[in-house]
């Protein structure tokens, strides 16, 4: 009865993840077989591509948990509208790409951006800033992007932790004299701290494989400043036609994958 099931693992996953590894070590000059597109890793195209991707992906995690943490811990509480408000922190999930990266180049606009004119009509900006012409303004305007988008997975996974937290435990602390500050750092902190590794590392896959948002707000630029894996990847089999050196850094990507689902694993034994 599993034959069905197996047989369409096979056609969908084995066997184009095994032509993935063919191609790797396929030159595209000579067509031979060799450790070519690996050594190719070590040039100087593979490092800065790699480094933004670890940028990018540890500033969006970073961001995402500030900015998380505390919107589960207010809205665990009872207030008025609590689910409507809710519903508000998920909506960027349910987003099109094509719409975020849009919002984004309309808010970071050098001339007519909603940034640029606020801050310039308060004094806070000498001159406008060009969000996605510098090096390191665009760097920013990525991770802010990314974590935007990705903020409904951790949001979800840190409030469904907090609530698991009995009551009870939260009441006797009120009770034994506990402050808000107390509360958090001795019950809901310890609480949540495997919640939180476990949404870090998920969400940390998700941002180092992320390609839609860097390609359609920067493209990769300025000056390669934004260009991760993914997006060398794609440089690399559209545009070199070099499936081979695609391949080599497809692999990397998946190698990086299963490491951190592997901390997800022993992130979730230790919570058991």
């Amino acid at each position: 009865m599993a034959g069905p099931a197996a047989f369409l693992t096979l056609v969908v996953v084995l066997v184009p993840f095994a032509y993935v590894v063919y191609q790797s070590f396929v030159e595209k000059r000579s067509g031979a077989l060799n450790l070519a597109n690996f050594e190719w890793l070590l040039g100087p195209a593979f490092g800065p591509a790699l480094w933004n991707s670890l940028v990018i992906t540890l500033g969006s995690v970073a961001l995402e948990l500030v900015v998380a943490v505390p919107l589960a811990v207010i809205l665990d509480q009872a207030l008025a509208g609590r689910g409507l408000l809710r519903a508000l922190v998920t909506l960027p999930w349910a987003i099109p790409t094509i719409a975020v990266a849009t919002a984004f180049l309309w808010l970071g606009n050098t001339n007519y951006g909603v940034i640029n004119q606020l801050g310039l009509a308060t004094d806070v900006l000498p001159e406008p800033i060009a969000f996605l012409g510098q090096p390191g303004w665009a760097t920013w305007t990525v991770i802010v992007a990314h974590a935007w988008k990705g903020l409904p997975l951790v949001f979800i996974i840190i409030l469904s932790s907090l609530q698991s937290l009995p009551h009870e435990i939260r009441e006797a602390a009120r009770v034994d004299g506990a402050g808000r500050w107390a509360s958090f750092n001795h019950i809901i902190l310890p609480h949540l701290l495997p919640s939180i590794g476990l949404a870090a590392v998920l969400s940390g896959i998700y941002n180092f494989a992320l390609f839609d948002i860097t390609y359609l707000l920067t493209g990769g630029g300025p000056s390669g400043s934004t260009t991760t894996l993914p997006l060398l990847l794609y440089n690399q089999a559209f545009r070199g036609l070099d499936q081979g050196r695609a391949a080599a850094v497809g692999l990397v990507i998946f190698a990086a994958g299963v490491l951190a689902l592997t901390l997800v694993q022993r992130l979730t034994r230790r919570a058991r």
